[in-house]
């Protein structure tokens, strides 16, 4: 799964009860919301330009690489992504390496902008269970998120932490219709862990387009609430090996909460 946020926060964090039954309740209503998608869906794949990620692997000696924009905003804030830089290497047919690091824009209302290189992030996905019979597969995605240039932390572009991503993902076919989800536990040094969690369903509408969508939250131990939001976008095949990615959502919440208003992503993914 993509990381919710990559530069430091201003507001203090607020203490409160364990968030395993708010986590639960978010994952009961992402997985209703989609079930009712389902019914009209014909394929669905996780991954860029989603947060929920998927199983699949680009296979052995294959390359994948993502170059993407992204713009967030929230009520007193605005943070973008330009370039994005997403490399993914496959080293067999069930593994897969990655590689990403952004170039960050983070400007505060009544302040000048900031800019410079966001936290580097390398992982490495597996496939460790897949029935082709029944439509079936499961794997795991590790991801080690760190700062490359101590420089970041301080101008506040990034925060000053460490942060492993330990999260599982899964695919179910059922007939022309396949479903991704995932859930994850990040590890964030010195401060407090999260919970991730994501549903995602499409529909192939052409050859070239799909069109996609998702339910992702995340819930912060000692948090008095988490966050959810939703998600829509699509993939449309321009070349044999060349294809653009696009989405666009935003928190479920009012912008007075401080959650993200609107997410944006925009790219290109190139395969050889």
């Amino acid at each position: 799964m993509l990381k919710k946020r990559r530069h430091a926060k201003t507001t203090p964090e607020k203490r409160g009860t364990s968030p395993a039954p708010r986590l639960t309740c978010r994952v009961a209503r992402a997985a209703l919301c989609c079930c009712l998608l389902c019914a009209q869906t014909a394929l669905a794949q996780g991954g860029p330009p989603l947060r929920t990620d998927d199983t699949a692997t680009p296979g052995k000696g294959h390359w994948e690489i993502n170059i993407a924009a992204t713009f967030e905003r929230e009520r007193d804030e605005r943070e973008s992504e330009l370039p994005l830089i997403d490399i993914n290497y496959g080293v067999g047919e069930r593994v897969q390496l990655k590689f990403e690091m952004p170039w960050l824009m983070v400007r505060e209302r009544g302040a000048r902008a900031r800019r410079g290189p966001g936290k580097a992030a390398v992982g490495v996905k597996w496939r460790f269970f897949e029935n082709e019979r029944h439509g079936f597969a499961v794997s795991t995605y590790p991801q080690l998120e760190f700062n490359v240039f101590r420089a970041s932390a301080r101008r506040g572009l990034v925060e000053d932490t460490k942060e492993l991503l330990l999260p599982f993902e899964l695919t179910k076919k059922l007939g022309p219709v396949e479903v991704n989800g995932g859930i994850g536990y990040r590890l964030i040094r010195p401060r407090r862990d999260e919970w991730l969690y994501g549903l995602a369903v499409g529909r192939r509408v052409t050859k070239r387009l799909e069109l996609l969508g998702e339910i992702y939250g995340t819930s912060r131990r000692g948090l008095e609430e988490d966050e959810s939001s939703f998600n829509l976008g699509g993939r449309l095949r321009v070349r044999r090996h060349v294809t653009l990615l696009f989405s666009a959502g935003r928190s479920f919440r009012k912008a007075s909460s401080g959650e993200p208003t609107l997410y944006v992503y925009a790219g290109t993914q190139f395969t050889f």
